[in-house]
């Protein structure tokens, strides 16, 4: 498909950009033996640190099911380890191995790779501009969900 189209929606060619980056990130996170979600998953557990499986669920917004084959798959792969809280045996808690955390580089050159992709030829203040816009999208249609 195109990226001209005039005729089509905004939240079309929104949504098309999106699966091509998408399409763009499979490509490159594959080099790493990764998809893009288990990067998302490597990238949100540097951040946050320790954090369960509901709590990962809730942040990239996906559902248990899905994040609990995705952790399945990444444990078998080595790049994290379920531990026991320490405040609640009942509860388990997900952590980077040292091949986790040794792949959030490539993680974030990957990232950084695909925004500079992404963003040729448009100058930083329109950047800025999307980000707001997209920010605002994502506020309204969050706030039109909990009604």
């Amino acid at each position: 498909m195109s990226c001209k189209g005039q005729e089509m929606p905004t939240l079309g060619i929104l949504g098309m950009t999106a699966h091509k980056i998408g399409k763009l990130a499979q490509t490159m996170y594959a080099e790493y033996d990764l998809n893009k979600s288990q990067s998302m998953i490597l990238f949100q557990l540097h951040r946050d640190g320790r954090i369960s499986q509901k709590e990962l669920a809730q942040k990239l917004n996906v559902s248990a099911p899905s994040i609990t084959s995705m952790i399945q798959k990444m444990e078998k792969s080595g790049y994290i380890v379920r531990n026991v809280d320490e405040k609640d045996q009942r509860m388990m808690r997900l952590d980077l191995t040292e091949k986790g955390q040794a792949c959030i580089e490539h993680v974030k050159a990957i990232a950084e790779k695909m925004d500079e992709i992404a963003f040729t030829g448009i100058s930083p203040e329109e950047k800025m501009l999307l980000r707001r816009i997209l920010f605002q999208i994502c506020e309204n249609v969050e706030k039109e969900r909990n009604r």
